[in-house]
């Protein structure tokens, strides 16, 4: 059982601007557009870059996945007897391009867009309504999933997803530097579902945890780097800049908005 959640705001409630923005981030960092684009790629060669295995259960058969204007999956399945869907997303880090229109700093760090892409999937997934949302502790994102974060939310399905089930689970992943795993699990009952949720949002997870010596060093240099912004006289910056991130210039031209003839 799935417990100690809080709850955020449903698809009902005004958004502050930086989570809308965030949405065309997400849209602007997948690496794959259509669902016709993923299910034509070679998803062998996806795993591999995302260091993710898989174990479906052998009452679940593969399905075309669905056709939605809010997200694209790469694979789905639904179990046979119908009760349950499960979708599965993976987002190599070195996939990601984030287009930045801010002229007065760098592209946040495709590594760090984890936490809010999360956020910007559950507005576009859900039905208005509280969202319980449980970030799942460090020992256990890595005993688990062998992950370097993870985050689970439960919530009433918005119909754009195209389904017929009621209710969702969002399970997302984070391995530094290397992918995002987000597995989308669709069912109706959740009392008679509970048991089963907890064993299918073990249907993925990386195949290698990082190192903790690592990962240690990964925030070690950050934070130097982040020291050293702001003692050459920076301003406090909206996130920290990143070590690699692209800068992505605009000219005049690009930002007129005037109506074309």
């Amino acid at each position: 059982m799935i417990t100690g959640f809080a709850a955020i705001p449903g698809r009902g409630m005004r958004l502050p601007a930086f989570v809308v923005a965030l949405v065309a981030l997400v849209v602007l960092s997948l690496p794959v557009a259509p669902s016709a684009g993923a299910q034509d790629m070679d998803f062998g060669k996806l795993l591999d870059e995302a260091d993710v295995e898989l174990e479906i259960p052998a009452d679940f058969e593969e399905m075309p996945v669905p056709d939605t204007e809010v997200f694209s999956f790469e694979k789905a399945w639904r179990r046979k007897d119908g009760s349950v869907e499960i979708r599965l997303a993976l987002r190599p880090i070195r996939r990601m391009v984030i287009d930045y229109t801010d002229p007065h700093s760098s592209a946040p760090d495709p590594n760090d867009m984890y936490p809010l892409m999360f956020t910007a999937m559950i507005g576009q997934f859900a039905r208005q309504g509280e969202m319980p949302v449980r970030e799942v502790p460090f020992e256990a994102a890595r005993r688990t999933f062998r992950a370097d974060w993870a985050s689970i939310a439960m919530f009433g399905v918005d119909p754009a997803l195209n389904t017929t089930h009621r209710e969702g689970m969002l399970l997302a992943l984070h391995k530094n530097r290397t992918a995002d795993a987000y597995l989308l699990i669709l069912y109706d009952d959740p009392d008679h579902s509970r048991r089963l949720l907890k064993e299918l949002v073990k249907v993925v997870r990386f195949r290698e945890a990082t190192p903790l010596e690592v990962l240690k060093k990964r925030e070690e240099e950050a934070r130097k780097a982040k020291e050293a912004y702001l003692e050459e006289g920076g301003d406090q910056p909206q996130c920290d800049p990143p070590l690699d991130a692209r800068q992505v210039h605009r000219t005049e031209k690009d930002l007129d908005q005037s109506p074309r003839n």
